[in-house]
């Protein structure tokens, strides 16, 4: 049984719709995205910056943060790659998760503000994203690390793993893909049952955001709905599902195809229920932090 407040988290969060307006398709949507983008770019807040390291550079244009502990070494590299649909910048709930990981468990977090859709489709968004984890990994001198992302962000990990394979770059020590968005076609019979119980995502809103993501490219291309591609010769992956996501059937779709990867699910769990505060989550944190830290050492 989940806990009280996760239990609580998704019951505020399917009442009140205050995500799911942001991820419901039709014409509201195309609004909701230049509302957004008429907002400042969420950052790392007062609270993070006191207690850890924080520093913003930037790469080809866009924004890159780093937060790491101010008092010890880390204890992983981490690039993590945020979700928001490939059309939301990162929401405080990832900052927040960031800091936590920093501060509880020693990582250094790299997270880059990506190209995002309309502006950007997929195609330039990705050689954005190799082009920067080229940069970053030349700028480990060596040193491993490990690539992360949640929902959309963990689509975008996924394909930048088979790319990189591809292209014979170094790769990842491992994989962590937080609720990943892997087919960016809603089509499985399962979603529309969940959608009912899901507070945060729409069959509609994914839907219009992976077609405005994907642009000229067809929505089974790997590097758009990466379950498509390849799975072989990446590195170990942690993949998490929640019961009360429509995401969740693109989890299972993985564990089914690569049996391999390390698949936690918990039933009546919100999307991206790990980057969450609440018992579970923090349970979910700690063992990314032992799974990363098992793949570095």
């Amino acid at each position: 049984m989940p806990s009280l407040i996760a239990s609580l988290t998704g019951f505020v969060l399917r009442t009140t719709g205050i995500y799911r307006k942001m991820f419901t398709g039709g014409p509201q949507f195309q609004a909701n995205i230049a509302q957004s983008r008429a907002q400042p770019v969420p950052e790392p807040d007062a609270k993070a910056r006191a207690a850890l390291y924080v520093e913003q550079t930037e790469f080809a244009g866009r924004t890159v943060w780093t937060l790491a502990p101010k008092d010890r070494a880390p204890t992983a590299q981490v690039l993590f790659w945020h979700g928001g649909g490939y059309v939301y910048p990162p929401a405080a709930v990832h900052w927040a998760f960031f800091a936590y990981m920093a501060k509880a468990h020693g990582w250094s977090v790299t997270a880059p503000l990506y190209p995002l859709a309309p502006e950007h489709d997929a195609d330039t968004a990705l050689k954005w994203a190799m082009d920067f984890t080229r940069s970053y990994v030349d700028g480990l001198d060596g040193k491993p690390f490990i690539m992360g992302g949640d929902s959309a962000g963990g689509g975008m990990t996924a394909a930048l793993a088979q790319l990189a394979r591809d292209a014979g770059d170094r790769q990842a020590a491992a994989l962590v893909l937080v609720c990943p968005w892997l087919n960016l076609n809603p089509a499985h019979p399962d979603q529309a049952t969940i959608e009912r119980r899901d507070g945060i995502l729409t069959i509609s809103g994914i839907s219009d955001a992976g077609r405005i993501y994907a642009a000229g490219l067809p929505l089974t291309d790997p590097r758009c709905s990466p379950i498509f591609g390849s799975w072989d010769g990446l590195p170990p992956i942690l993949a998490f599902g929640g019961g009360d996501d429509i995401l969740v059937t693109d989890a299972r779709a993985l564990k089914a195809k690569h049996p391999a990867v390390a698949y936690r699910e918990l039933a009546g769990m919100v999307h991206d229920w790990p980057i969450f505060t609440f018992r579970e989550s923090r349970e979910a944190q700690a063992e990314m932090a032992a799974f990363a830290a098992s793949a570095v050492t």
